[in-house]
């Protein structure tokens, strides 16, 4: 059983005294996302985090009550917006933020896990996908059928809302194969509507991610079939149900970061330490970061949502745990040194502290299986994990003041972090006509039908696995430079091939249904984050749900896969209890 043991160093400081710094900039160059009483609204059209291409402002809408409390000075330079976003937390839950790297926990675990779904692209015309072969309806059809809406006028909303019949207005290239969309550069497939000869050439990864992620959080997993007026709802229809109501919702969202919507296929320009110019693409900051999974998870025993891309794509992941798994002291003179090549550490003069960390994040990625998944042990497959590594500037009483991405973490990092903060209100019409009721009318009969099972991950209490947290450097111990095995390369944070695994035909129609395992099948075999992209597709074939719904559709080749979550057998880290600051 391997365990990574914590090694601790005296940090030798210059200065007599202990030195306090301010945690965290106030940094001047603030967006739409910075007003502190005010939270953006999940279901505008321009809504920040949306799965798809944005360009206006989004609509803000009243956060929780709280007091809204003033950082204090910053002295942390090139860090953005972090004391803004510090506020927004400590404004929704009511309480300061811990910052004391010594006092944050070192690892935990949030219950009940969020619950995989499809990510219900554009290309394949959202909900209005014919995913389940054998019944050859969509769970949008089966829903205007069920509760008495017109079929066509409900699903024609749906598809010019979220679906193909959308990009028309926002002028994407038309198509009838996907050669048509080579010239694109962009991997885009050729949408098109069931029935139809001709359609638009979408990119693999817009969807409606930003909504299946906080209903994961926030509502139970769909379990049983359930009927309603004679037509069968499946748990997979439900949670399509559920995923495009969150869309058209109006919960307010804590948003945090700022979401990069430059180029990623250009030069971005980086600066003489390698880190980008633009500050977008550079959030979030790891010392942000590190406070907000930590007080989120752990202390406040909430999930929250991440952009795992930092490029210009964004894929909403559900997070589910956080661990340290290395870690090592070290002088800003020697991490100066050591990773940027100068004498003196360029970035923050208050920082006489460096806690050099390596942290594991999991979180639960889309599929297209249907059936319990949460609440059996086919949830371990969905679980994705990346290792980030970055350097925490500390003061002598250990407060995180800022931080830098190390290695491939300064360009594969989390983009921004958003918390869904309540559920949608009881009498929700969505713009689609999504009856918000009718839909909890479905999942309640879903939950509390015959065929659930005994799940000990939904029986467990809503609180955190949680260890110790990091000790500060002991004043007799010698090592400086962390365990003597080199840390960990972290891998991408982007789980998703070139094209979908399986794909076999020239665009990905939407009018050939595929098939999906049913509830009582086996589990399909989880998608291999090792595969090769898939080779171009024939028109004679079909998108399987499992591929289409999953995240390996997407675009971005320059990423290669996350490493799949650990086993539930994996021993966490070593973690010793907090000691005595070293005296000076």
């Amino acid at each position: 059983m391997v365990q990574w043991k914590f090694v601790y160093g005296l940090a030798a400081l210059s200065v007599v005294g202990l030195i306090k710094g301010s945690p965290m900039q106030e940094d001047d160059q603030l967006d739409e996302n910075t007003r502190i009483d005010e939270c953006i609204s999940l279901g505008a059209e321009d809504f920040t985090g949306a799965g798809k291409e944005i360009s206006g402002k989004p609509i803000t809408v009243p956060c929780a009550p709280g007091s809204f409390q003033s950082a204090p000075p910053s002295r942390r330079r090139l860090e953005v917006s972090a004391s803004v976003d510090i506020k927004k937390l400590e404004a929704y839950f009511g309480t300061k933020l811990e910052t004391d790297f010594t006092k944050l926990s070192s690892k935990c675990a949030r219950h009940p896990t969020p619950w995989p779904s499809g990510y219900w692209p554009a290309y394949a015309d959202s909900i209005n996908f014919l995913w389940n072969k054998k019944t050859n309806i969509s769970a949008s059809e089966k829903y205007a059928k069920a509760f008495g809406h017109d079929v066509n006028t409900f699903m024609d909303m749906v598809s010019s809302t979220r679906g193909i019949d959308y990009m028309e207005k926002i002028k994407k290239k038309p198509c009838t194969t996907r050669a048509d969309c080579k010239e694109l550069g962009d991997g885009s497939f050729c949408g098109k509507r069931a029935g139809k000869k001709k359609g638009y050439c979408i990119p693999k990864w817009p969807g409606i991610c930003h909504a299946w992620a906080p209903a994961s959080i926030l509502e139970p997993e769909p379990i049983c079939p359930v009927e309603h007026n004679g037509v069968v709802f499946e748990p997979f229809d439900i949670k399509a149900l559920i995923t495009m109501t969150y869309d058209g919702s109006n919960i307010p969202t804590i948003f945090t970061g700022r979401r990069f919507r430059g180029n990623d296929t250009r030069d971005n320009g980086k600066d003489q330490y390698g880190r980008f110019l633009d500050g977008n693409r550079r959030d979030i900051s790891p010392g942000y970061f590190h406070i907000a999974a930590t007080n989120i998870l752990c202390d406040f025993q909430y999930s929250f949502i991440i952009d795992i891309s930092a490029g210009h794509e964004v894929w909403n992941q559900p997070v589910n745990s956080f661990e340290i798994t290395r870690m090592s002291w070290m002088t800003p003179t020697d991490a100066a040194k050591k990773y940027f090549k100068v004498d003196k550490y360029p970035f923050n003069d208050a920082a006489t502290n460096m806690a050099i960390v390596t942290s594991r994040l999991t979180w639960i990625s889309e599929t297209g299986e249907n059936g319990p998944i949460v609440s059996t042990s086919k949830i371990n497959k969905y679980k994705t994990t990346a290792e980030y590594e970055y350097i925490l500037e500390l003061d002598d009483t250990y407060q995180i003041l800022g931080g830098e991405w190390l290695g491939l973490s300064s360009e594969n990092h989390p983009d921004f972090l958003w918390i869904p903060t309540r559920k949608p209100d009881d009498a929700l019409v969505t713009p689609v006509g999504l009856v918000y009721a009718e839909i909890k009318k479905l999942l309640t009969k879903s939950i509390q039908g015959d065929c659930q099972l005994t799940s000990t991950d939904t029986q467990k209490p809503e609180t955190n696995e949680r260890a110790n947290p990091v000790a500060p450097p002991s004043s007799n111990a010698s090592p400086t430079e962390g365990p003597a095995a080199s840390i960990n390369v972290p891998p991408t944070t982007q789980p998703h091939s070139e094209t979908p695994t399986g794909v076999s035909s020239e665009e990905a129609p939407t009018d050939a249904p595929a098939e999906a395992p049913p509830s009582e099948a086996s589990p399909a075999e989880a998608p291999s984050s090792e595969a090769s992209p898939a080779e171009a597709p024939s028109s004679e074939a079909s998108l399987s749900s499992e591929d289409l719904l999953s995240s390996e559709a997407s675009s971005s080749p320059e990423n290669s896969p996350s490493s799949e979550a650990p086993s539930s057998e994996t021993s966490p880290a070593e973690t010793p209890s907090a000691g005595t600051p070293p005296t000076t």
